[in-house]
């Protein structure tokens, strides 16, 4: 575990360089080490470490933790100051992303301020969420669902079309699920509650009644047509109990609502002119990967593993 939190830490410190490394100015407040021509000074130290993710702190407690960390970042400038010896800075795939980098930086920060400073949720509006929908406010409500997992989008359409004319879920998935651990008891996942499932998984289940199918679901494991079997409610939450969950979820639709009516008034203001030619006569990756085979060249699923 310890290695790919070490691992996992490098490439997050590794990727903020442009923030971090200050080899080309006067650095700002105590220097803890000098690397080279580069200093890593306690502001720099406390910046990348208030990055970590939650999971990944108790690695870097007490004095050896923050030593684990400071050599973490030693590591990371010495790679760029070899970088900057290389003019690595020069280079094309270094440009581009800087100017991608810079780009998501200025939309992130925009958002920020237009969007997320802008949304305030009240107590009384939680109330108000909270004194209508009381019954949907619970602790320990458990489903049950079972689940066809497939890679592309184009088959789980495909599986749920026959869902739908009226074939067998248990047995579509016990045929073509690639979960094999679920698929044998015809993708039948048991009970379980918040928090154990992707959140894209969970949304979807929760969102359906038993007995009612999912539209195809993308998570990192690919795509996922759900039944939701059963649900065991669980006992009725206080308002305290839900606060958190109500404000987060009002906060959600608030910024949803005022990002849309900021991009409705940009695209009033903007000339937006599209090449639709060009569009249509784009291929996308995976439309080639997915061209139909010939007779020289098999499909995968015909191929001798």
């Amino acid at each position: 575990m310890k290695n790919t939190v070490l691992i996992t830490l490098t490439l997050i410190i590794t990727l903020s360089i442009i923030v971090g490394c200050s080899q080309n100015s006067t650095p700002e407040g105590p220097v803890l080490v000098t690397v080279g021509k580069s200093a890593i000074t306690e502001k720099d130290f406390m910046t990348q470490v208030s990055r970590v993710p939650d999971w990944a702190r108790e690695q870097f407690k007490g004095k050896e933790g923050k030593e684990r960390f400071l050599e973490e970042m030693i590591k990371r400038d010495l790679i760029y100051n070899q970088a900057k010896k290389m003019r690595l800075q020069n280079d094309k795939e270094y440009i581009e992303k800087l100017k991608e980098f810079e780009k998501m930086t200025l939309v992130a920060l925009l958002l920020k301020k237009e969007i997320e400073d802008k949304v305030q949720v009240t107590e009384d509006e939680a109330r108000a969420l909270f004194d209508e929908n009381q019954d949907k406010f619970t602790i320990g409500t458990q489903l049950r669902a079972s689940h066809i997992l497939v890679e592309t989008e184009d088959e789980a359409k495909n599986i749920h079309d026959r869902i739908t004319k009226g074939e067998d879920f248990a047995k579509l998935a016990k045929e073509l699920s690639k979960d094999q651990g679920s698929a044998a008891k015809g993708g039948d996942l048991g009970y379980f509650g918040r928090g154990r499932m992707v959140p894209e998984f969970e949304r979807a289940a929760m969102s359906l009644k038993p007995g009612e199918v999912s539209s195809p679901v993308r998570s990192r494991f690919g795509y996922h047509i759900i039944k939701l079997t059963d649900i065991k409610k669980g006992d009725q939450a206080s308002f305290d109990q839900s606060k958190a969950a109500i404000q987060k979820q009002l906060q959600g639709q608030k910024q949803k609502a005022l990002l849309d009516t900021f991009i409705e008034k940009l695209r009033a203001e903007s000339k937006i002119t599209k090449n639709e030619e060009l569009i249509e006569a784009i291929s996308l990756p995976w439309e080639q990967a997915e061209a139909p085979a010939t007779e020289a060249q098999p499909s995968d699923q015909t191929k001798a593993e």
